[in-house]
Formats: structure tokens, C-alpha cells, sequence
């Protein structure tokens, strides 16, 4: 009888632990990092038609909502100042109450795109991060950086949660970041002097169209969304699976920007359209996070020998992709392109996976503090083509975003000069107070003009802030 009386006691003891229907997102727990001085969301499960409430630490006011038929519930609340004083969220239904704890205030960026992006601190095998071993045995020096890494999930529905959890950044799991974000976040860290969380939400080999909602690929009639959920087909090619299953639940937590990683895959598919399609994706997540037009950053496909004799590709396809990125660089309220042109190392060639992880993240950093934070004065935009005079056989080139010059290396790379026969001849490069004259003394009658206009040129000219000139082509008048 004793013997039954202490099972039975077992029994009850665990079916509260059994029968717990209040649970928070996967996204939402211990050590998150939250968007300051704004109105977030947290969101979660209980029993359908729940009243869910929520006390958080800082502040002496509660936050609720009710459960819809399917339990699933979502709060609004305000969140502080940024500080490095950890927080608590608790929410409660009924009898049941749970905890978030050791959460700080700060800058929450989303970092996304395919396996550049995807690409962690740590590297890969042949695919290393230049001085990744220093910069994770240092990475205990940054208080408050914290990231999750969404799990790669597909669906042709959008879901309303995804999976991940938050990490503290120290030598023990800074080798899991994605290297871009990391590089970002120290720096962001740094400068604002407040905690910084990086959500990743990023897939290797991913085309734009799996990252973009169904109402928006039906106006593209290339874009395959009958291939959706096929099996056959490869996910990373596949339309609407990574925004419906990652993106789109992720969205209910606020954000103060975007960091884009992506168009590789794009150098064969949809290339034409990736603008047009670039612009209404980062429409879309704007929307979706509902925090106006914080910043969009965009970082130009790296310098790889996408002419490898494959479908019928040509040395231009890489650069006829970073146009499109470009130009939706332009036309997307606030938005900013990083340009990576110079960071890659000649025995890259054939490593889509470029070593130097830590210039793009700076270079996101700079365009982000004149984007998003008010530093109006910094030169952190990248000079790109304006005009082209033609006097004689010389072109003088202008550029955007070059006021204060360029630095003088003598000799310059890169650029080329069409003849009137149609071939394309090495240009000499002059620097003058007016921009870049150029010259060839093949080419009497000029036609064009380009600047590492190849799938794998490095060029060095570059703003006397250090930043490379977007590659271009212009056809002269």
C-alpha cells in the first residue's frame, strides 16, 4: 500500500511538468538580446483561447493577450534603453508561469542569405576565415554580443515558429557565428557601447526566390512555384520554403536592419529580374517587421570563376548579377551596397567561399553607423560610375561618392577600353582632379568602357577612404 501511495504521489508530482502547455518561441528565451527603446513582440503556446500575460523586469507595467484556437498567443511589449543589466520576461496562464532569463537590451540585426553568409567563424574545410583562431580565442573582451542561428527549415506555408536558441558569445562559441555577423556585431558593439544580437537565418546555395512570399513570386513567371515542397526538386532552388519556414516567423521579433548575402546562385537563374525582385523581397521584410525602412544592406557576390565552362556561361555573368545588385541598392529606400570586389586572393579563383570575412563585416558596420545611427559624414559608400567624356581618344570617368578622392597607388587595374573594331584593350589609368582618365594606345576611336567587369578581376582603385570602386560597363555616346 505505501509502495502504491508513493507512485501514485509520483504521479501528480510530474504531470504538471507532463501537461505544460505555456511554452515560449524557440526564439524567445535565455540570453536573447531585444531591441531597445521600441515595441517588440514575444510570442508562444498554451491551451487554445489562454489568456497569457507577461512581467518583465524593467519596467512595472504587464503586457497580455489571448490564445487563438490553436494556443498560439502573441504579446506586444516596450522595451528600455539599451543597457548591459541582464532582464527577466515572465509570462503566466492560469497556474502555469515560465521564465526568460539573463536577456539584454540593444541592436538586433538579421543576417542572411547563402553560404557566404551561412559561413561561420570557425571555417570550413578549405574554406578558412582569415585570423578566425585569434578572433575566437579574444572573443570573451565582447560583453552583450549574443546571435541564434535559425535552422534550416522548409515549408510551403508560412509557419509561426522556427527553431534556434540564443548563444553568448566566448571562446567556446564564437566559432559558431556566422563570421560576417560576428565581424559586424564586435564592431557595432564597439562603437554604440551597447549589446548587440545577431539572428541568422541563412541557407547554402539558395536562390532569392526561396527567401520571397507566394504573392510575390506569382508576378514572376519564371520563379517555378510548383516546385515548392517537391522533393525531387532541391530545396535551395525551390520558391517561397526558406521565408515561409524561417524568415517569416523569425519577423515577429524587431529588428533595426538587414544584412544581404546572397545572389550566387543568381549568376544562372533569374539573373535579369534580381533587381526588380531583390527590391520587392526587401519591401516584403520591411512589412513583415513592421519597423519602417531600417537599413538594407547589400553585399556584392564575391569574385569567383562562375565561367567554368557550365551551362553555357560567360565571363560577364558574375558582373551582370552585381549590376542588378547595384541598381537595387539605389532604388531600395535606405539601402547600402557593400562592395567586395578587392577581397579576394588569387588562389581564390575557384573558392566561391572568400577568406576575408572581417572587411565585409567592418564595411556593414560603416554603412549601418551612416545608415541607421545618424553619421551622416562618413565615407563609407563605395565609389561607383557617374559620366564618361570623351576627348579624343581619352575618357574621363567620374564617380559618385568620391569627394574626397582616391588614393594614388600610380598604377591602377582593371580597367578597359573598347575599340570602334569592337575588341577590348588594357586602359592606363590617370588620376586628375576632374576623376580617372583613361587611355589605350590601341584605341583610337573608343566605344566603351569597363572596370573589373569579369566574373574574377581585382582592380585597386579606391576611395581615399579605402573603399573599392563598383565594378561597371558604360557604353560611350
Amino acid at each position: 500500500m505505501k509502495k502504491t501511495l508513493i507512485l501514485l504521489a509520483a504521479i501528480f508530482m510530474a504531470l504538471p511538468i507532463f501537461g505544460q502547455q505555456l511554452k515560449f518561441s524557440n526564439m524567445i528565451g535565455d540570453n536573447m538580446v531585444l531591441q531597445q527603446s521600441t515595441t517588440t513582440r514575444i510570442w508562444g503556446s498554451s491551451a487554445p483561447n489562454a489568456q497569457v500575460k507577461a512581467t518583465v523586469s524593467w519596467t512595472s507595467s504587464s503586457f497580455s493577450s489571448t490564445a487563438d484556437n490553436e494556443g498560439h498567443w502573441i504579446i506586444e511589449i516596450t522595451t528600455p534603453a539599451a543597457g548591459f543589466t541582464p532582464q527577466i520576461i515572465t509570462i503566466e496562464s492560469g497556474s502555469e508561469i515560465i521564465s526568460a532569463k539573463n536577456i539584454l537590451i540593444g541592436e538586433v540585426w538579421l543576417c542572411s542569405g547563402q553560404s557566404n553568409m551561412a559561413m561561420t567563424l570557425q571555417g570550413g574545410n578549405g574554406t578558412p576565415v582569415e585570423g578566425s583562431l585569434d578572433d575566437i580565442a579574444m572573443a570573451g573582451k565582447y560583453k552583450g554580443v549574443r546571435y541564434i542561428n535559425i535552422r534550416n527549415e522548409s515549408d510551403v506555408n508560412p509557419r509561426f515558429d522556427c527553431q534556434g536558441s540564443w548563444v553568448e558569445v566566448n571562446p567556446g562559441t564564437a566559432g559558431a557565428c556566422t563570421a560576417v555577423g560576428y565581424f559586424f556585431a564586435t564592431k557595432l558593439n564597439e562603437a554604440l557601447d551597447v549589446p548587440v544580437g545577431i539572428i541568422n537565418a541563412s541557407w547554402g546555395g539558395a536562390v532569392i526566390d526561396a527567401w520571397m512570399s507566394r504573392e510575390l513570386l506569382q508576378n514572376y513567371p519564371d520563379s517555378k512555384l510548383e516546385t515548392a515542397g517537391d522533393k525531387s526538386v532541391n530545396a535551395m532552388y525551390q520558391p517561397m520554403i526558406m521565408y515561409n519556414a524561417m524568415f517569416k516567423p523569425a519577423s515577429k521579433f524587431a529588428m533595426n536592419g538587414f544584412i544581404w548575402f546572397q545572389g550566387e546562385s543568381n549568376v544562372t537563374i533569374s539573373r535579369d529580374s534580381y533587381a526588380d525582385r531583390l527590391c520587392k523581397m526587401a519591401e516584403l521584410w520591411r512589412k513583415d517587421v513592421g519597423r519602417g525602412d531600417v537599413p538594407f544592406l547589400i553585399i556584392e557576390v564575391t569574385p569567383y570563376d562562375y565561367y567554368d565552362g557550365n551551362y553555357g556561361l560567360q565571363d560577364e555573368t558574375g558582373p551582370m548579377l552585381r549590376e542588378q545588385q547595384h541598381l537595387a541598392s539605389t532604388l531600395i529606400p535606405n539601402a547600402g551596397y557593400i562592395c567586395t570586389n578587392d577581397l579576394a586572393y588569387d588562389y581564390e579563383l575557384s573558392n566561391i567561399h572568400q577568406a576575408q570575412k572581417r572587411p565585409i563585416g567592418e564595411r556593414c558596420f560603416y554603412l549601418a553607423m551612416k545608415l541607421g545611427y545618424g553619421y551622416n559624414n562618413l565615407q563609407a559608400v563605395s565609389p561607383s560610375f557617374a559620366s564618361a567624356t570623351v576627348d579624343g581618344a581619352n575618357i574621363t570617368v567620374r564617380f559618385n561618392d568620391a569627394r574626397a578622392g582616391f588614393i594614388d597607388y600610380g598604377e591602377f587595374e582593371g580597367f578597359e577600353i573598347q575599340s570602334s573594331g569592337g575588341t577590348w584593350h588594357k586602359a592606363k589609368a590617370i588620376l586628375t582632379r576632374g576623376g580617372v582618365v583613361l587611355s589605350a594606345k590601341e584605341v583610337h576611336e573608343p566605344i566603351a568602357i569597363r572596370y573589373c567587369y569579369h566574373d574574377f578581376m581585382i582592380g585597386n582603385l579606391k576611395s581615399n577612404a579605402g573603399l573599392p570602386v563598383v565594378p561597371f560597363q558604360h557604353t560611350l555616346q
